[in-house]
């Protein structure tokens, strides 16, 4: 046996280095079977020793066998040992192969290779090729913008960055032509994958001389271009740029381009953001960038009609828009997409083959999208062979899945993608995903992150032999040698045909299945699948835990999810390779055999269910731990000595912590990699009375963690002193701390902490005064050198906050400055100029603080600042805005959001108004209802022509002015207007006309408003929203409108929003007949909308109704609706039948209804009207309760 294991252990390495070497070279793209099979033997043996290896240390870890006497105990039919055998004799044939297999890849490399090279890019020139660029109207605006800048800096760089075929270069194309920037000399060098520096400045040398240069070296290349490039205004644009990492060759281009005039611009088009923060680091200054997306629906549309029916009359073809619309809607909006699959259907004009097209699915169908997907894949093969097959995994996710970092990074570890080493594999794979981003594989949203379409289609393509994700509700042929897979079904009998996949690693298993059998279905078909690595199971009536996932010896994550089951069973501790358990459902007591399992690294159950297993410190795997402290043994802190790899640690209930000695047996201080810690007394509840406790201090002080902390939390801390380790000395890696409903008089010297970037203060409620403490001593400098969040929240009892005075830096790099709830405080001290966002809330302010002078006298003193955003809210002194920052206005030319709310005693707004504010985007004023404004005596630019969005609520005279404030801003999109009780009509048709950006107008509660005045002046509005206004539709105001001459003015909407159906009567809405979308509420008949419906026939496209409980029936005229694609239909529990449906609808959903209609679409007589729809039916009703909703 031990002589098996050696020999295992040296041939493995070879055929991996074999499987390595095929999967980087360049294999040829056709179908090679003889190919396909030895790389999948090489590949099922290097798994097969993979698994043999992991269920001999699975037996170690069991205890079954101390591998000091493993042979003698194990038999010669012992099954793990026969595999063992077959495993080597495989490794020795395969082995025998390898200098043959070599040769042959030798040659696939010299001869494919060379070809595959040579093809993966072409030369792109810098005239646009097509007659007509559509669309990206915004994008180019912001780059003509950056263009035409005025910059004092020698060159600056601004980068497009997007996936293959998105249109980057023809964006750029048509840029480069661009009237308005005449005054650069132009040059376009298309670089590629090879960044060599000599043969740009080559290409650049010649388009600026017109000949080829004679130059043979990087010296006289660069000598030349700096002598021409001399005084010179240049743009250079930069096409397919690939070099993210050697940032020499980027210095030696960029060295003569220095020389320029200062202005000169370089535009570069790169898929990888990694390229655009290089391209930002070697120029000097912070990134700009643009990320390009797909084009707009109707701008799609437009491109893929003139690439279906080129040089063709489109009038002629009628019949198959319908079916292009439904096409092009598959194809992600990129343009490189729509104009291939639009070349493809203009070679066949037929409806068949158009309805084929469409059912297939343009691009899943692969039909003519070669170049679409050889550009996409360019980026792919780019890869290095590490993370080619992470990337491919990530097809096991449905499109436009919003996928967090740690659950990517957890499933590749899991599976095996991840070397091991002598760095961590979470690092290791962490730093595989940050790679994956930079390089635009994955885009960030928020905390969240998403994979391109046409990457995620790319992935589906490359990993079909290794990856499958099915959507199903019939059972359907599984590869049995398939590695990951992910299955979502409602159908029982789908589960049940599930055969034995022994290669299987990765198991996503989502049903919703009503079935008393599925318990034992699922069990079943877990018991075929024993090599599963990774498994998520989410089954929503599924109340009892598979069995046999205890048999599941390789398994390293388990996640259920969205179950009934509430228990964890006895079967999860014979786990032992188990690093991950999440379970956040179970809500009884877990075994106490779980702290068995001793490569458990992370536990997400809940803090209630943790605190119930005795002994946890056994884990001394897990990275992440909530933890409550009891005061009995196996509860106790001492648990804690022995976890060394702790990196998050929440310790909760320190008030059961007995002694000193007791606390200092946590031994936080030795705990290297812990970087989080969360310290509460308490359940972290702050319904909890928090008394003044000095022994809190005493605990604390021996629960001093290492120096490699950078985030901690006091919750609860009831001692009026701060932690004696609480300082620069003991914790230099601090970057956030956040201190809550703790009882501190005064403060630690946080200004001293050199890497503190955040700092929260909440309900400090014995806080009376932030002093000089607070900054530190100066003998470590200026205080708080990188803070750049500050929240003080509900310091109830803070009255002062004290100005440091002696520092010569206040605050240098504070971005967020947060006073929320501290009602006792009266005076702001002055703000630091790095500031960009400002909120201010409940304070008893009255007046509001001025920029902090660094320099006096300095003639940049009174500059702009960076002050972006200012929220000032519930100051209820504060009864001017001419004070402060505000009388120096000019100093707010940043700003860009301003919200002024609740301030009841504010009267005043600056008298100049806003018009310095040059920047301002989005305006908001509410509920100050006491503001007061004479509009005779407005400036004309009281709010900046600047503002797009502007929301006015309660606020006093401020609605009478309209007339005066409206007409200078003219880049207005979105105008609010709410509870403005004393506005009874709308300003005229003079004021409206200057509106000419406005898009969207709401009217909500304004409970006066009689007139809509010359609304219909607005030729931009696309969405109008009025509710709660009842004085609209009074008679005569009807009356006198429609004696008005504007009548005969027609409106052209995207949407109406209105809970009224008089409204309909009102000019000009009556005379609407171009509107897409409509959504109605508060009516109670059909019959007064049906002539409105039919007047938009032609162009209504979806239609959302609600509130009409008692209606039995819809009008038979709703056939007659017929550009309608989508109808929702709210609260319609009394509908016992559908009318017949217009032909073109295809969406169609029913939120509340009774389970009469529910089974007539469902199966009954109303299938045949909604089978082919896309149709849902949810919210149902039994009768008995809509009985019981009616009397």
């Amino acid at each position: 046996m031990k002589d098996k294991l050696e020999r295992l252990e040296r041939l493995q390495p070879q055929v991996e280095t074999l499987v390595y070497a095929a999967e980087s070279g360049n294999l040829p793209e056709e179908h090679n079977p003889a190919l396909d099979r030895w790389l999948g033997q090489l590949q099922d043996a290097v798994e097969e020793a993979d698994n043999v290896l992991d269920e001999l240390e699975y037996r170690h870890l069991k205890g079954e066998n101390k591998m000091v006497n493993f042979v003698k105990q194990a038999t010669q039919q012992d099954d793990v040992l026969k595999r063992l055998r077959k495993v080597v004799k495989t490794f020795d044939d395969l082995v025998a192969g390898l200098g043959t297999f070599a040769q042959v890849l030798r040659w696939l490399d010299e001869h494919v290779g060379t070809e595959v090279r040579g093809g993966m890019s072409h030369e792109t020139g810098s005239l646009f090729p097509g007659n007509e660029f559509f669309g990206r109207q915004k994008e180019k605006q912001i780059v003509i913008d950056w263009l035409k800048s005025s910059d004092t800096k020698e060159i600056s760089v601004f980068s497009i960055v997007g996936v293959g075929g998105v249109g980057k270069t023809a964006f750029a194309q048509n840029l480069f032509d661009h009237e308005e920037l005449g005054c650069f000399e132009k040059i376009w060098v298309c670089v590629s994958k090879t960044f060599d520096e000599t043969t740009i400045i080559k290409k650049i040398l010649e388009s600026l001389t017109k000949k080829e240069p004679e130059i043979g070296t990087l010296h006289v290349a660069q000598r030349s271009l700096m002598r021409i490039l001399s005084s010179k205004k240049f743009l250079l644009v930069l096409d397919n740029v690939w070099n993210e990492t050697e940032r020499h060759n980027w210095e030696n281009l960029v060295a003569p381009l220095r020389h320029g005039a200062k202005g000169s611009k370089i535009l570069l088009t790169t898929r990888m953001n990694s390229v655009a923060n290089m391209a930002a680091q070697v120029v000097g200054e912070p990134k700009m960038s643009l990320n390009l997306k797909g084009l707009e629906e109707t701008e799609s549309m437009l491109l893929f009609e003139k690439s279906a029916f080129v040089g063709l009359d489109s009038t002629d073809y009628l019949r198959l828009q319908p079916i292009g619309n439904k096409i092009a809607k598959k194809l992600k909006r990129i343009p490189l997409v729509v104009k291939t699959i639009g070349g493809m259907l203009n070679n066949n004009l037929t409806e068949e083959y158009w309805i084929n097209v469409s059912l297939d699915g343009a691009l899943d169908s692969n039909k003519g999208t070669d170049d679409v997907m050889e550009a996409i894949r360019l980026s792919y093969d780019n890869l290095s062979h590490e993370l080619k097959p992470c990337f491919r995994y990530c097809s096991l996710f449905r499109e436009e899945h919003w996928f967090n970092r740690e659950e990517v990074v957890d499933m590749w570890i899991s599976v095996g993608l991840i070397p091991e080493g002598e760095k961590r594999q979470e690092e290791v794979a962490n730093d595989f995903f940050e790679t994956l981003v930079q390089k635009s594989f994955f885009e960030p949203k928020a905390s969240y992150y998403i994979m391109h379409d046409l990457l995620h289609e790319l992935a589906h393509i490359l990993s079909k032999n290794e990856c499958l994700r099915a959507v199903t509700n019939i059972p359907i042929q599984i590869p049995h040698k398939i590695r990951h897979m992910s299955l979502t079904t409602s159908d029982i009998v789908v589960l049940k045909s599930l055969e034995e996949l022994k290669y299987l690693r990765t198991l996503l298993l989502y049903c919703d299945i009503k079935d008393a059998e599925i318990g034992d279905v699922i069990d079943t078909a877990l018991k075929g699948f024993k090599t599963v690595r990774y498994l998520e199971l989410s089954c929503r009536h599924l109340s009892n835990f598979p069995e046999s996932i205890g048999n599941l010896v390789h398994l390293r994550c388990l996640r259920i999810t969205i179950t009934y089951i509430s228990k964890l069973p006895l079967c999860v501790c014979k786990l032992y390779h188990l690093q991950i358990l999440d379970f956040t459902s179970v809500n009884e007591s877990i075994p106490s055999d779980l702290c068995k399992l001793p490569k458990l690294k992370r536990l997400y159950l809940s803090l209630h269910v943790i605190s119930m297993l005795p002994h946890i410190g056994k884990l001394t795997s897990l990275q992440h731990l909530g933890y409550s402290v009891r005061g009995e043994v196996g509860y106790n802190i001492s648990e804690l000595e022995m976890m060394s790899e702790l990196r998050d640690l929440m310790i909760t209930n320190l008030e059961n912590v007995r002694s000193t000695e007791e606390a200092s047996k946590a031994k936080l201080t030795s705990k290297q990699h812990l970087i989080r810690l969360e310290l509460e007394w308490g359940d972290g509840n702050d319904t909890i009375e928090v008394c003044k406790n000095e022994s809190d201090k005493e605990v604390v002080d021996c629960l001093q963690p290492h120096h490699n902390l950078t985030n901690l939390v006091l919750h609860g801390y009831r001692s009026t002193n701060p932690p004696k380790w609480l300082e620069a000395r003991i914790l230099p890696n601090l970057t956030k701390i956040n201190l809550a409903s703790c009882c501190l008089e005064r403060l630690p010297p946080f200004g001293e902490l050199p890497h503190l970037k955040c700092l929260i203060l909440e309900k400090l409620g014995a806080l009376k005064k932030i002093g000089l403490e607070f900054y530190g001593s100066s003998r470590y400098g200026n205080p708080f050198p990188e803070l750049e969040t500050l929240e003080l929240i509900q310091l109830i009892q803070l009255e002062e906050w004290t100005e440091d005075v002696h520092s010569e830096k206040f605050f240098p790099r504070l971005k967020g400055l947060v006073v929320f709830e501290c009602s006792s405080l009266k005076k702001l001290p002055p703000i630091p100029t790095s500031l960009k966002e400002l909120k201010l809330s409940n304070l008893q302010i009255t007046t509001l603080p001025e920029f902090k002078q660094q320099n006096e006298g300095s003639s940049t003193n009174q500059g702009p600042r960076l002050l972006s955003t200012l929220s000032i809210i519930r100051c209820s002194r504060l009864t001017c805005l001419s004070c402060g920052f505000f009388s120096h206005s000019k100093q707010l030319a940043s700003l860009k959001e301003l919200v002024i709310s609740d301030c009841g005693e504010l009267v005043w707004l600056p008298s100049k108004g806003f018009k310095d504010l040059v920047s301002l985007k989005s305006l908001t004023i509410k509920g100050c209802t006491k503001l007061f404004l004479l509009p005779m005596f407005l400036p004309k630019s009281f709010f900046p022509p600047s503002v797009q969005q502007v929301l006015l609520k309660s606020c006093g005279d401020l609605v009478a002015s309209l007339p005066q404030l409206l007409p200078n801003l003219s880049l207005i999109r979105l105008l609010i207007l709410e509870n403005c009780s004393n506005l009874i009509a709308l300003p005229s048709e003079n004021v409206f006309r200057c509106l000419i950006s406005l898009e969207e107008l709401e009217l909500r509660n304004c409970r006066g408003l009689k007139s809509l005045g010359g609304l219909e002046a607005i030729s931009s509005l696309k969405i109008l929203t009025i509710r709660k206004c009842p004085m609209l539709a009074t008679g005569s105001v009807l009356d006198s409108i429609e004696q008005s001459p504007r009548n005969r003015l027609l409106m052209a909407l995207d949407q109406l929003c209105i809970d009224c159906p008089e409204y309909l009567l009102v000019m000009p809405l009556r005379n609407l007949h171009l509107i897409r979308r409509v959504i109605l509420s508060g009516f109670h008949s059909m019959t007064p909308l049906e002539e409105w419906l039919l007047q938009n026939r032609t162009s209504l496209h979806t239609l959302d109704l609600d509130g009409l409980p008692s209606a039995e029936s819809l009008p038979d005229s709703l056939q007659r609706l017929t550009s309608l694609r989508v109808l929702r239909l709210h609260n319609f529990v009394g509908l016992r039948r559908l009318p017949e449906l217009p032909w073109s609808l295809e969406i169609l959903d029913i939120d509340g209804c009774n389970e009469e209609l529910a089974e007539r679409l469902k199966g009954g007589s109303d299938y045949s009207k909604v089978g082919h729809l896309d149709f849902e039916v949810f919210g149902v009703l039994p009768q008995s309760l809509i009985n019981e909703l009616f009397s």
